[in-house]
């Protein structure tokens, strides 16, 4: 009996990873057993504040000729759904697409110059905060970054090009180390991601320490999915009181407290939409750069870029649904064999 229920937890450990690896979509309705539940409800939280730098227009409705149908990059920019909602992620994708002479003549002429590169490296100390490219300082404590890259494959011939383009936009803050700040941020971009976008998930667990066990009662990361209950926790499960499942529940600003005075405090997040054509998707991340702390929101294109040589977008893209189908099919597999313990898990989180 126990052993039966340690393989149906481990399957449905493997679901909820997937949930919130390949994510899972926003505000839906899910079914166990004789129970439903709605799943990836906002929470009532402001958007992630913008910061007022936005270009003329989306640099996805631009015209070019460089990409589009009829070329190489024949799906890009890709497709962008409306939304009334508005935040950082939302903000700076509407650099995305435009030349780096825009940029720089946009911020120059409001009295902006680029970091320098020797700065940028410093700044980063070789973690993931940018370490190259063009860079802003934009207020006290806050930057704008913009990742450039040549296209190489907008002239007659393959691999032959070096049109430049922003390929990744990011907004980067240094906040103070204060668990409420943290946790604030990590809500929050659970939040956005929720709201306007159809997937979103957060990790917090430190860059070089091992990751207690899962039944640790005392664990030392947590991971967001599909759910965010900020006044119930985390939960771990422990069989010490006999065959059946015990959760344990925990709090976040513990593990946030505890983790935050290590030199490695890390903590990351994607968010994005299932369709294979969308244009963007977000990822979030808090670094620690010796004594100082940044969070970074990130969004990046999905469709501009060069892929590996011999592939087309529409062979590569052909292989994408392939996969999606697998992945979908393998997940429904799942819940159908695991819908009793996913019904006892999702009571027990709905209490």
């Amino acid at each position: 009996m126990h052993r039966k229920l340690t393989s149906v937890l481990l399957a449905l450990g493997t679901m909820l990873l997937t949930a919130s690896g390949a994510y899972s979509q926003a505000t839906k309705k899910v079914t166990y057993g004789k129970s439903s539940f709605t799943i990836y409800e906002p929470l009532d939280l402001p958007p992630t504040s913008t910061t007022g730098f936005r270009p003329e227009a989306p640099g996805y409705t631009l015209k070019s000729s460089l990409y589009g149908p009829g070329t190489y990059y024949c799906y890009a920019p890709g497709n962008v759904p409306k939304t009334d909602y508005k935040c950082i992620l939302n903000e700076i994708h509407e650099w995305i697409c435009y030349r780096p002479d825009y940029v720089k003549q946009y911020f120059a002429e409001r009295g902006y110059t680029p970091m320098k590169q020797k700065d940028m490296k410093k700044m980063s100390g070789k973690t993931r905060l940018p370490q190259s490219g063009l860079m802003y300082q934009i207020g006290d404590k806050k930057w704008l970054y913009f990742n450039i890259y040549g296209l190489e494959n907008c002239g007659p011939r393959p691999w032959d090009s070096n049109e430049e383009h922003v390929l990744q936009a990011a907004f980067i803050e240094e906040i103070p180390q204060v668990t409420d700040t943290v946790l604030d941020r990590i809500y929050r971009f659970w939040n956005d991601g929720v709201r306007f976008t159809e997937y979103a998930g957060v990790s917090q667990s430190n860059f070089h320490t091992k990751p207690s066990a899962p039944s640790d009662k005392n664990p030392n990361f947590f991971a967001i999915g599909d759910m965010l209950k900020p006044e119930k926790g985390f939960y771990s499960l422990t069989f010490e009181n006999g065959p059946e499942p015990t959760y344990l529940w925990h709090s976040y600003a513990d593990v946030v407290t505890k983790n935050l005075k290590k030199p490695d405090f890390d903590a990351n997040g994607m968010a994005g939409y299932f369709d294979l054509y969308a244009a963007f998707k977000y990822h979030f991340d808090i670094v620690k750069v010796k004594d100082k702390l940044y969070v970074m929101y990130t969004a990046q294109e999905m469709l501009l870029h060069d892929i590996y040589p011999g592939w087309t977008w529409q062979r590569l893209m052909k292989e994408n649904i392939e996969n999606e189908k697998q992945r979908k099919a393998a997940e429904e597999q799942i819940k159908k064999e695991n819908a009793k313990a996913f019904e006892m898990l999702y009571n027990e989180m709905f209490k």
